[in-house]
């Protein structure tokens, strides 16, 4: 066999192994990918195709220095070759070389010398990662002039508003992405939640049962909406969303206090105990506690409240008018006695000088002339 002859076979098997190579990556068999391309660059270990190729694979398999290594040398022969610039670019975001990965994509859109969508969000939500904001929203608005209801682009510029406390924007930009098509149910709760913050609770109850219409079970949209039967002062409607959250899983502080609190406005008060000592089994908590203290008060079940109150001010260190809440709540049950003598412990935790010994005293002061 004459050299020629050779080389034309030699370049032949280098073809196939190059095709079925890619054939395998097409379809995610990364391994044989692998093993094939490897076996190509043997023979042809200078062919930037090979190269490319097996630094997708290795990438792909999220093995992102090696796929490094075999771009860069592409790039060392072909300095602005457009498949080894986005990988790279791809493979340094990987390794959460944010702004490595910057410059590359950006000598990718200059060699290109085109708009691309993809690469253009790619940057901005490398930005965004180093909070570098402005930059970012400055590419997403790149992309979007490229492709005006790309979801990706507008799904990271409402996440960009969001983080930046910018809840009109991204409201605004998260609702553009779901018109387009996001059916996220995590995007779906947080622009319910978003409007809620906003006072628009209508619309945080459409987004809240479109959430629950895709997972009738899921955590988030069962909080939600059951905050919004809260706000409607519904508490019986509040109750049965948050107690299905607790079929799956034991709740947070934030619920477990929540649902007492709705289960003592039904007039439920073993309900309402069992749930706020239920949130306090895991360590100490306001909320819970105050809801014990009002509870106990309204049973008349003084000692406790005053206990209760014992272990708050230990806790907190001071009173941030609990006392005015309970003896309010006593006065309108028609317990003024009730509201007197739980006034006059509070008075005696505190010391002799304080402002808020003061304050109760005069509180006391007043119950006892009316």
């Amino acid at each position: 066999m004459d050299n020629k002859t050779a080389h034309h076979s030699i370049r032949k098997q280098v073809i196939d192994l190059s095709k079925q190579a890619y054939q395998q990556l097409k379809i995610r068999r990364y391994a044989d990918s692998r093993k094939l391309f490897e076996e190509a660059l043997q023979l042809a270990p200078s062919d930037l195709y090979l190269m490319t190729g097996l630094g997708d694979t290795l990438r792909q398999q999220k093995d992102f220095s090696a796929a490094a290594t075999y771009y860069r040398r592409v790039l060392e022969i072909e300095p602005c070759n457009l498949f080894a610039l986005r990988g790279l670019g791809d493979t340094l975001r990987g390794l959460h070389q944010y702004l490595d990965a910057i410059e590359y994509w950006k000598k990718y859109l200059h060699a290109k010398n085109s708009k691309d969508v993809f690469v253009t969000t790619r940057i901005a939500d490398c930005y965004k990662a180093l909070h570098h904001y402005e930059e970012s929203q400055t590419y997403y608005r790149k992309a979007l002039d490229i492709v005006s209801n790309d979801r990706y682009a507008l799904m990271g510029l409402a996440d960009l508003y969001h983080k930046q406390g910018l809840e009109s924007d991204a409201i605004e930009y998260y609702e553009r992405a779901i018109a387009n098509g996001v059916t996220l149910i995590n995007i779906l709760t947080i622009v319910g939640n978003l409007h809620y913050r906003q006072g628009n609770h209508e619309k945080s109850r459409v987004y809240h049962e479109r959430a629950l219409a895709l997972d009738p079970d899921n955590a988030y949209a069962l909080y939600g909406l059951g905050s919004y039967y809260r706000y409607k002062c519904d508490y019986r409607k509040a109750v049965e969303l948050w107690e299905k959250i607790l079929e799956k899983s034991s709740g947070t502080a934030n619920l477990m206090t929540r649902l007492g609190d709705a289960y003592f406005n039904l007039g439920q008060y073993e309900a309402a105990e069992r749930s706020y000592r239920k949130n306090l089994e895991n360590g100490y908590e306001t909320f819970a506690m105050v809801g014990l203290i009002k509870l106990h008060s309204l049973q008349g079940r003084l000692k406790e409240a005053c206990d209760c109150y014992d272990e708050m001010l230990h806790n907190e260190g001071e009173d941030r008018k609990v006392f005015s809440e309970v003896a309010d709540l006593l006065i309108q049950r028609n317990e003024p006695d009730m509201a007197l003598q739980f006034l006059q412990h509070a008075k005696r935790q505190h010391d002799d000088k304080s402002t808020l010994q003061r304050i109760i005293g005069d509180r006391i002061r007043q119950l006892e002339e009316a």
